[in-house]
């Protein structure tokens, strides 16, 4: 091999990587955000082999089961490396640009020239959908799983081009380690049967990837059982035709940018013309093929089909990051058509080169735009998690309030509680916040973080409670200036597990311990009455094997004296609800009595516990 010949095989393989590196630069220096805090404080848990096995794999975040790319990344890192996220990074651009090289390497099978995977490689590295995945550390599982698809797939070809059994062997290890990744690996079998017909043309050897659908079905069906799907929410599944709206605009934002916004000043009706010109060119280049007799552009639109179709029903959750593992089919055809045209006439060059010219001042402003913002949110949530380091310094025996606290400070960070990580373990919202910050799921999202005035009051007074503003370019101590608006009220939501709410619970109860508190057989508090009748109280708790071995549990529970309906305990983690007598509404507070039917006295544990409990709650 020459020189010029290393030179160009070198460019092959590091120029989309290159790209992927200029595009996503914001990203590469990111930081974490949201959801990276809730996988990052895993590690809290971890205290033996057991903890370590039901972190790795109960099902989490809307029934997820991913050990490698969430669970395992998250905690060996945090593990590792703290909070520094370059490693992270590093990680996550790692497996990207092994994944280029994948794309590039299959498309040039696809398209039968190793120009073709050069472009399919580069137009994938600046779609949009790839922003997510390479800017935010907790949506790494689409990088990991596009990793262990795309494996699986080349060494499928390679075994069918070599016939060396290693592939096949390489094959199934990667298949079988994609399902830790993300649940769409299930689909793997398919685009491999597709592939072999399609695109290698070797239908004697659909038997050898046959026993895959067994594995993808079984593990649907497990998934099912210990993840069954949510009925409600925006993560529930509505098997309708509004699966095809979703489809169409998926189509947009394939063919174009996410939401087919732009930070350029153009015309609104630039970029559905453009959608509609690229996905015109490219029917027009597939449908050429198929009548030449070639069936791979039917691949190509089966593997964006295949790898999309489990997200259609998700019709309330529509997120650009679904595209990122769907979008490496339709970037095959298209290195393929771009590929051709090069090796065409003029004219055909011309306009090839114009249809790649549209699609890059199409989608890149906006792939580099949503990356910077990410990382200009992310260096915000830095610095405030930073800060949150220096009050624990200063003040590692008292809880944190904090003021001025706006929607998207909130959502990136405090909803997911990044204080743990920095050592505080009660944080909290001024009074009045919630009336601030737009609730995403429901209500209580937000409410759960805010501190009730009256606590707030008897807890600066016990000096138990610091107060920080966090409006302006550092967060500033107003303890002893801060007054909350003037309410006696009793909270109507009581975290029993907070020493803040102590002067609440009666003296039955036992000391904190840390995230719940036991109570004996009998317990009290004080909250706020219901502010209309037809209200409802929500308790959520925790009782042990020991405790249910003798069978279900009986709680019964009063309001100043009535007796609610009794309730029946058969599961370790519960949450009762009672319906509250229209009666106590006439009050502005009520004491709250429960009792179990039975408790136990463990060997290690001097105390007869009855519940753990974690809040009450008046909604």
């Amino acid at each position: 091999m020459t020189a010029v010949q290393r030179t160009r095989q070198a460019a092959w393989w590091a120029a989309p990587a290159l790209l992927c590196l200029i595009v996503h630069w914001s990203g590469f220096n990111a930081w974490f955000r949201g959801d990276d805090f809730a996988w990052l404080g895993l590690t809290l848990r971890v205290h033996d082999f057991h903890s370590l096995m039901a972190a790795l794999f109960t099902p989490f975040a809307e029934g997820t089961i991913r050990p490698w790319s969430e669970r395992a990344f998250f905690m060996a890192g945090f593990n590792w490396f703290g909070l520094d996220a370059l490693p992270f990074r590093i990680a996550i651009f790692a497996t990207e640009f092994a994944n280029l090289a994948l794309v590039a390497a299959i498309g040039s099978r696809i398209g039968r020239g190793r120009l073709a995977g050069f472009c399919a490689a580069a137009l994938w590295a600046v779609h949009s959908s790839v922003v997510a995945p390479l800017a935010w550390t907790c949506v790494y599982n689409q990088v990991l799983c596009g990793f262990f698809l795309l494996l699986a797939l080349y060494s499928l070809a390679r075994y069918i081009e070599t016939a060396d059994r290693r592939w096949e062997i390489y094959q199934w290890i990667a298949f079988l380690l994609g399902f830790g990744a993300l649940e769409l690996n299930f689909v793997y079998p398919a685009l491999a049967l597709a592939y072999l017909v399609l695109v290698a043309q070797k239908p004697s050897a659909v038997r050898r990837v046959l026993p895959m659908f067994a594995f993808s079905a079984a593990y649907v069906v497990v998934h099912l059982v210990a993840a069954p799907p949510q009925k409600t929410g925006v993560y529930a599944l509505h098997y309708s035709p509004a699966m095809l709206r979703t489809l169409a605009r998926y189509w947009t934002w394939t063919a174009g940018p996410a939401f087919l916004w732009t930070p350029l000043p153009l015309p609104p009706w630039v970029m559905p013309a453009g959608v509609v010109v690229l996905t015109l060119a490219l029917a027009a280049f597939a449908l050429v093929r198929l009548r030449a007799g070639l069936r791979t552009p039917l691949f190509c639109f089966g593997w964006y089909l295949a790898a999309l179709a489990p997200v259609l029903p998700l019709h309330d959750h529509r997120m650009e990051y679904y595209l990122y593992i769907p979008v490496i089919g339709i970037s095959w055809l298209a290195g393929w058509a771009l590929a051709e045209a090069w090796r065409g006439t003029r004219r055909a060059r011309v306009a090839a080169a114009a249809l790649a010219l549209l699609y890059a001042v199409m989608v890149v402003p906006r792939t580099v735009a949503a990356s910077d913002w990410n990382y200009r949110t992310s260096m915000r949530v830095r610095d405030f998690v930073e800060a949150l380091a220096r009050i624990h310094e200063l003040h590692p025996a008292q809880a944190v309030m904090l003021e001025g606290v706006d929607s998207a400070l909130f959502w990136n960070s405090i909803f997911d509680r990044p204080g743990r990580l920095v050592g505080i373990e009660r944080l909290y919202l001024a009074p009045g916040s919630e009336a601030r910050i737009p609730a995403a799921s429901g209500a209580q999202d937000v409410a759960q973080f805010v501190l009730p005035p009256s606590q707030t009051v008897r807890a600066i007074e016990r000096g138990d409670l610091v107060v920080y503003d966090v409006r302006g370019p550092r967060l500033r101590n107003i303890t002893t200036t801060y007054r909350p608006a003037p309410d006696l009220l009793f909270p109507p939501r009581v975290d029993v597990a907070s020493p803040l709410a102590a002067d609440l619970l009666g003296p039955e109860w036992y000391p904190s311990d840390g995230d719940h508190r036991w109570m004996p057989k009998r317990a009290t508090l004080h909250m706020a009455a219901p502010a209309a009748p037809g209200q409802t109280l929500y308790l959520r708790g925790y009782c042990t094997d020991e405790q249910l071995q003798a069978g279900p549990l009986q709680l019964t529970a009063t309001v100043n004296g009535t007796p609610l309906p009794p309730a029946e305990i058969r599961r370790n983690a519960f949450e009762l609800s009672f319906p509250l007598p229209d009666s106590a509404s006439a009050n502005r507070e009520m004491l709250i009595a429960v009792e179990v039917s039975r408790t136990i006295r463990p060997a290690s544990d001097p105390r007869d516990l009855g519940l753990a409990f974690g809040t009450f709650e008046v909604r």
